[in-house]
């Protein structure tokens, strides 16, 4: 039992913290699924409760911020809450320092300027009303969907490497999954289909709108899918930890 004890002693730490990354994992997939389905069947009712057919600029921006912050804004802030469950996995293995926390850190940050960059017009909408329009317009769906691809890329990579650095093994599959969400959700967002104004998206019947709809609930559950494979082979990866701690302890009994 020393010699179990000696090995490896920190497998059972992996083994939990392994679970906490998969079950991080299924949440943020659920979000980006959630988030999906709410853009492609519930928008008109939305822009409809929220101001966004009613005359006048303000009540224009006002919609079009309570929109954002019930469709968009969940996605970082969750993200961001998500962030802070997943540093308290990396503290239960001792980790004071090092890449994987670092990405952490990082991914916090991203995502903060996420939601800041989404709530930032709500700011001008009093005295710069055309500007903060303009903002919704045209440059919302890029700069907030490349700051969220960025932030979802450090927070999947970051268990990913702190395996890499306890097993000393490339784990190619969930580091290329965790690319693909990433990488194809920053791809979107600079995509001519994504090029759309929020205030469109409750017009029915423009062709734009219907392929953007459909392309973002495709994309978020491509993403939602390519989150999971990550998290569940980096959930096996690590319980192995403990699979193979036991089998070399029995093989050394019956030596």
């Amino acid at each position: 039992m020393v010699r179990l004890i000696d090995d490896q002693p920190d497998a059972f730490a992996y083994r939990s913290f392994g679970r906490r990354v998969f079950f991080t994992g299924l949440l943020i997939a659920a979000i980006y699924g959630a988030a999906g389905t709410i853009v492609l069947q519930e928008s008109e009712a939305i822009m409809r409760q929220t101001g966004m057919d009613s005359e006048g600029i303000g009540g224009q921006v006002t919609g079009a911020v309570v929109f954002v912050m019930i469709v968009f804004v969940p996605l970082a802030a969750s993200m961001l809450m998500l962030v802070n469950f997943l540093s308290r996995s990396f503290g239960k293995l001792e980790i004071e320092q090092g890449l994987p926390l670092t990405m952490l850190t990082a991914a916090r940050l991203v995502f903060i300027a996420a939601i800041i960059v989404a709530l930032a017009p709500l700011g001008l909408a009093i005295d710069a009303p055309i500007t903060a329009i303009k903002f919704y317009q045209n440059q919302f769906m890029t700069w907030f969907f490349t700051l969220v691809g960025i932030g979802l890329a450090l927070v999947l990579l970051a268990p990913v490497r702190q395996l890499q650095l306890r097993t000393r093994k490339p784990l190619w599959i969930p580091a290329l999954g965790g690319v693909f969400a990433a990488g194809y959700l920053v791809w979107m967002a600079h995509s001519p289909t994504w090029d759309i104004s929020v205030f469109q998206l409750s017009q029915e019947n423009l062709a734009t709108v219907k392929e953007f709809r459909t392309s973002f609930t495709s994309t978020m559950l491509a993403c939602a899918g390519a989150i999971l494979l990550c998290c569940w082979t980096v959930k096996r990866n690590a319980a192995s930890i403990l699979a193979r701690q036991k089998t070399h302890f029995f093989t050394q009994v019956g030596r």
